[in-house]
């Protein structure tokens, strides 16, 4: 018996066949023997990396980020500077460079000795995962692009786990820990199962995992590859054995990077069913004159996203999981507008013929999910009022509401695409907004990524722990508890006068809010970016 991750003898090159021509062959299964960690090892674990009162989860995960130094950034409080458009205050802040020069990350071989040593004393190696060292790095540029600032801020040390030769990927095969300059950890996540390799199944080739793909997909993406692989979904999913898997990756109409997805690599094995989500109808034109609906001067977040109809069948899930975060406690929803309701034009300006100041630039935040470029997302399949793809040159926001776009999506962060950078493509699209969330790499499929994010905001703080996280804490976070380690998310702001920026800009209600930084007073942009 061993914990996830462990290495199985048989592999399908050793069976005689070559991976890529095998018509059909047999992979390990691995039943399930333990799932979680126990409370006297996440004690134990605790006592190891020097955290005092280490919280176990009900799943017997384990998460923990400092309250302060979870990705920290050297700043200043600079004072209140005013109100923002819907009457609250804000407080501004600016680098603090004396801080940060001062900053020296531990360096890789002593960041991967604390951890073996930690985790050996815990009693929770993972002997047979692959550590790899990371840093999480701050970028910030002048309005001319010149480089103002480049740091790493800490130090973290991810594992990539393996079945049989294969990878095992998932928010269920997850060990990271990030350390400060210190040396202190400010990050710690563990979850995993303990499991035992079972009794094989024959599993389709990989051509005929192709079309297993497209099928699953409904056809939305077009498979450029599909994988060998094992999912770990989360802890709380009770399982009793992992099977194989095909991860299915490619892009869809448009050449958008769609969303990695896992189906079942066995040949007998039925896709799994994906009950269609309730999509109201949208609201009419004149509906946005009533009262009380999308008023400035209230709190409202909303959501959009592309579901079945672009191959991605959890979105619905996902962005329900984010609503319910926020109705619950009575934050209203003000749309959530899915499939052939989500429309480009309700994120274009309406210099470009867009209706975004009624939608995503009318709410405080917006979260969306579907297929992403470095230079925009994608509706193709789903919808095209005005067009299939809004591109970052349409994308104005903030000149209305919106201080937050949260966009769960591909590549819309990529430091460098196509001889142009993260600031020369999305620069433009700040003209108030605060923060754009998203991911540098390609992002994996989810049903739950948005519910963790509000959660992490919004959370009601208990004794000593549970407090609200600032938002782009909030979203790394999500995306370390939710995504592989080789996703790396991102958040990127604009400089304002004198230097002020909204590294840490939390919720409405939960903490300091930044001011708005309109297009005629942006200086600069900050980026910030790291491992899941």
């Amino acid at each position: 018996m061993t914990v996830a991750g462990t290495t199985g003898a048989a592999t399908l090159a050793a069976s005689g066949v070559p991976v890529a021509a095998a018509v059909t062959a047999e992979l390990p299964t691995y039943q399930v023997r333990a799932t979680g960690i126990s409370e006297a090892q996440a004690a134990a674990l605790g006592k190891a990396f020097g955290i005092e009162r280490l919280s176990r989860s009900q799943d017997g995960s384990v998460r923990f980020a400092d309250e302060q130094g979870f990705l920290d950034i050297p700043s200043i409080t600079v004072g209140e500077t005013g109100k923002d458009e819907d009457g609250n205050p804000t407080v501004g802040s600016v680098l603090d460079e004396a801080a940060l020069a001062r900053l020296r990350p531990i360096d890789a071989d002593k960041a991967l000795s604390l951890t073996r040593e930690a985790l050996t004393r815990a009693g929770l190696y993972p002997e047979q995962a692959r550590p790899t060292v990371g840093h999480t790095t701050l970028e910030m540029v002048d309005s001319k692009g010149e480089q103002k600032v480049s740091a790493a801020l800490d130090t973290t040390v991810s594992f990539s786990f393996d079945l049989n030769g294969l990878p095992y990927e998932g928010p269920g095969a997850k060990i990271r820990v990030g350390f400060g300059p210190d040396g202190a950890v400010t990050q710690l996540s563990y979850s995993t199962r303990v499991l035992e390799r079972g009794e094989p199944v024959r599993v389709l080739d990989p051509e005929a995992g192709r079309e297993r793909c497209a099928k699953a997909l409904q056809g939305a993406v077009r498979i450029q590859q599909a994988d060998y692989a094992y999912a770990a979904p989360a802890l709380d999913a009770k399982l009793e054995r992992i099977e194989p898997s095909f991860r299915c990756s490619g892009v869809n109409a448009d050449g958008s990077a769609a969303q990695i997805t896992f189906v079942p690599a066995a040949v007998d094995a039925e896709l799994p069913e994906v009950t269609p989500s309730p999509v109201p109808p949208r609201r009419s034109a004149a509906a946005l004159a009533a009262p009380r609906v999308q008023a400035y001067g209230v709190v409202d977040v909303g959501s959009e996203g592309t579901g079945p109809c672009s191959g991605l069948p959890w979105t619905g899930n996902n962005l329900a999981s984010f609503n319910g975060q926020f109705t619950s406690r009575g934050i209203p929803v003000e749309f959530s507008w899915l499939n052939a309701n989500a429309w480009e034009r309700d994120f274009k300006d309406p210099a470009y013929g867009g209706d975004d100041s009624n939608w995503t630039d009318h709410v405080d935040m917006t979260y969306w999910q579907g297929h992403g470029s470095p230079t925009g997302f994608s509706f193709a399949g789903c919808s095209s009022k005005d067009d299939t793809f809004l591109a970052n040159t349409e994308a104005r926001w903030g000149n209305g509401d919106v201080e937050w776009m949260s966009l769960f999506t591909c590549l819309v962060l990529a430091k460098e695409s196509g001889g142009k950078r993260w600031w020369q493509r999305w620069g433009g699209a700040f003209d108030g907004l605060h923060q754009i969330n998203s991911f540098h790499t390609v992002s994996y499929h989810s049903a739950s990524h948005g519910g963790k994010f509000a959660n992490y905001m919004l959370r009601t703080p208990f004794l000593w722990w549970n407090k609200p996280m600032p938002v782009r804490k909030a979203w790394a976070q999500a995306s370390i508890d939710d995504q592989p380690a080789s996703v790396v998310w991102s958040t990127m702001g604009p400089i304002g006068p004198g230097g002020l920026v909204n590294f840490d800009d939390y919720f409405w209600g939960k903490g300091g809010v930044g001011p708005d930084v309109p297009k005629s007073s942006l200086t600069g942009w900050w980026y910030i970016s790291g491992t899941s």
